[in-house]
């Protein structure tokens, strides 16, 4: 045990300690000064640290971790759709339908309804709502209905509101990662379906979220993610709006989540900012690590290819039932090698969107490639998503030390989505934690949310059970155990970002983040991780929530 001068803040005394050390030793008590730990060990060892003043927490044999950690989540997107209609439990389309007919009856007229979370292979009728069966139950309010992942619906207010007809063109051909929208076979009327940037002809219409609505909605985040047990993120591709929202949250005292934010780059902006990007960050004048331990910018953030469940993921095999298909680039695979030198030359770590295998290899040898012409151990890049890496290119990783940070809660919601478009068996092997791990990868879990669902539980129960929503079993070789899907959200999550010193486990002068949980997640099944309950959480030495207030 260590121990250091003078009195702790407060000690927690009584507890069953998962500390994830590289031991993963388990301890009875810790103590915290100055928002840090200082000591942990035995019970008798931690007394001795208090003080008159110190505040003895008694935990009465409670299971105590490190705060998790989501490396790659998008924490004000989602805290936007928690203010929106969620759709992640429809099944059917009338059940989409009564949901945007009872938010119509409470909006005024003309109020913009916007929702998030349908996934056509998880409905009864394998497809989407259309514009017209939208309008039957919001005849006064333009809709949008967000897809999971890189789709959206919109009825006819919507799309008259964004000037769209029968005679708007699809985006051009020979621009990459167009998209298109569904037209009816009679009138060429749009019939309310728009793909990948196409959608923008439709968000532009979207009226703009305002600075103190970005702020309050991070206050509603924040404080939903707290009560499952995050205590920090990577929040991938901001702009300047977002980023002026994340400052201005920090300096209130609202923000009781660590970011580590990444601006948004190609791929993932819209095609008409992408010429602005590279003076934009040039002219950012600092690199990655600038901020605190609360708020800091991290890296840029790539969007490589598409998804796997709309079929435009990179891939060098061909989708089921489309020999033709591949998938897309979101970005030139060409362009893209120069553009990671460009950014690791400037000193910003890179996390890449990569769905399919060769996309990820693709990222993988960009990566190594810069690292080896310049090399600088402080940039930590790497992939996320990572479904179906090549043996070689996890092979790679694993020699490079390039993090996975693997969507865990995708196989729980999008695997049926992945079988639908893959095929049972190249789905069953998607997420391969297991591979990851022998071949030495660092991996971290993630939940991409609000793809998916930012309850880490999800995410830990997903790398050890490996089961769709529908109970449909994936390959159990590739399952991991309880310890190593904890280290994925915590130790992993830190070494991601480039926090490993800091953050990630309970062990002297790291930070003082943790959580009370409801059960000890080494003694319980896989089912009953999925609903762990957390208790209280805190954050640099103070509870930020507790489950009774």
């Amino acid at each position: 045990m260590v121990i250091q001068e003078n009195a702790a803040d407060r000690v927690l005394l009584n507890g069953r300690i998962l500390t994830i050390d590289p031991s993963f030793s388990i301890a009875e008590a810790i103590a915290v000064r100055g928002g840090t730990i200082i000591a942990v060990g035995s019970n008798t060892e931690i007394r001795r640290l208090a003080g008159s003043g110190t505040v003895v927490d008694g935990l009465g044999g409670a299971t105590i971790l490190p705060g998790l950690i989501d490396a790659h989540n998008h924490l004000l997107s989602t805290s936007q759709v928690l203010t929106q209609l969620q759709l992640y439990d429809c099944r059917s389309i009338p059940e989409i339908l009564e949901r945007v007919q009872q938010r119509s009856c409470l909006a005024q007229p003309g109020e913009w309804i916007i929702g998030k979370g349908w996934d056509e292979s998880l409905l009864e009728e394998k497809r989407h709502p259309t514009r017209w069966e939208l309008d039957q139950v919001s005849p006064e309010n333009p809709v949008v209905l967000h897809r999971v992942w890189n789709k959206l619906v919109a009825n006819s207010l919507a799309i008259r509101a964004a000037g769209v007809n029968r005679a708007t063109p699809d985006p051009p051909a020979d621009e990459i990662y167009a998209g298109s929208f569904e037209r009816d076979p009679e009138s060429g009327e749009p019939a309310g379906l728009f793909r990948d940037r196409a959608k923008e002809l439709i968000l532009r219409a979207v009226p703009a979220t305002t600075h103190d609505q970005l702020i309050d909605a991070l206050a509603v985040g924040t404080r939903a993610y707290n009560a499952v047990g995050l205590t920090g993120v990577g929040e991938p591709g901001l702009g300047p709006k977002e980023l002026r929202a994340y400052q201005a949250a920090r300096a209130s005292g609202r923000l009781t989540v660590r970011t580590d934010m990444l601006l948004g780059a190609w791929g993932f902006v819209s095609a008409t900012r992408e010429p602005e990007l590279k003076s934009w960050i040039e002219e950012m004048g600092v690199f990655g690590g600038f901020g605190d331990d609360v708020l800091r910018l991290g890296g840029v953030k790539f969007m490589l290819d598409g998804g796997v469940g709309d079929r435009t993921a990179r891939m060098t095999q061909s989708y089921a039932g489309e020999l033709d298909n591949y998938g897309q680039w979101a970005v030139d695979p060409e362009a893209y090698p120069e553009l990671v030198r460009w950014v690791h030359d400037l000193g910003w770590s890179i996390d890449t969107h990569t769905c399919g295998d060769a996309a990820q290899e693709l990222a993988v040898r960009s990566i190594i490639s810069a690292q080896q012409a310049a090399p600088n151990p402080a940039l930590r890049h790497r992939v996320h998503h990572a479904y179906v890496p090549t043996r070689e290119t996890v092979r790679l990783m694993g020699q490079h030390r390039i993090p996975a940070l693997v969507s865990n809660p995708f196989i729980v919601h999008l695997g049926e989505s992945f079988v639908a478009s893959l095929g049972e068996e190249r789905a069953a092997r998607a997420l391969p934690m297991a591979s990851y791990l022998r071949a030495g990868v660092p991996l971290a879990g993630t939940s991409d949310s609000p793809i998916a669902d930012f309850n880490p539980w999800t995410g830990i129960y997903a790398a050890v059970a490996r089961k769709t929503i529908t109970g449909r079993q994936f390959d159990l070789s590739e399952a991991i155990d309880v310890r190593d899907a904890l280290r994925s959200y915590t130790m992993g999550g830190a070494y991601a970002l480039g926090l490993e010193q800091a953050r990630g486990s309970l062990e002297p002068g790291k930070v003082a983040d943790l959580i009370q949980i409801d059960r000890d997640p080494l003694t319980v099944d896989a089912e009953a991780l999925r609903s762990t309950r957390v208790e209280r959480t805190m954050v640099a030495g103070r509870w930020v929530y507790e489950e009774s207030t």
